[in-house]
Order: structure tokens, then C-alpha cells, then sequence
């Protein structure tokens, strides 16, 4: 539904235009990547202050199919 204001203001497709690129969801994962899903944010510094309070969780992108890297072990 359009706004109430009267004007010929073009209606939203809720699609995103191919110019913007999608944010990167993380993902906190339980049992270093194999376990459930604990949390998810797009702020990749946040995933990994969370993870933090879950031990043997690792941060990984959303969608990521290898394996992600254990927690502490990144160069």
C-alpha cells in the first residue's frame, strides 16, 4: 500500500536493484561448525565477540560450504 500523501510516487518492488550488493550474513555455529546456528548478524566484529561466549563455536559467512577455519587458529 502506497503512502496517503497523493502523489504519483512509484510503489516498491521489494526487490534490490543488481547496483547493491547484499551484506554477508555470520553466522555463530556450535560444535566448531557442525552444531546449530546460535546467532547471525551482518557485523562480522559482533559474530565473533558472540562466539566468544560459546566455546568450540567458529564465525563462518552465510551459505559457506567449506569447512570454516577453528576459532584461534586464523592467521
Amino acid at each position: 500500500m502506497g503512502c496517503g500523501c497523493g502523489g504519483a510516487r512509484k510503489q516498491s518492488t521489494g526487490t534490490r536493484p543488481a547496483s547493491r550488493a547484499g551484506k554477508t550474513l555470520y553466522q555463530v555455529v556450535l560444535n566448531g561448525g557442525t552444531g546449530r546456528t546460535a546467532f547471525q548478524t551482518h557485523n562480522e566484529a559482533l559474530a565473533k565477540q558472540v562466539a566468544g561466549n560459546y566455546p568450540g563455536s567458529v564465525v563462518r559467512p552465510d551459505s559457506a560450504t567449506e569447512t570454516p577455519v577453528a576459532r584461534g587458529t586464523e592467521t
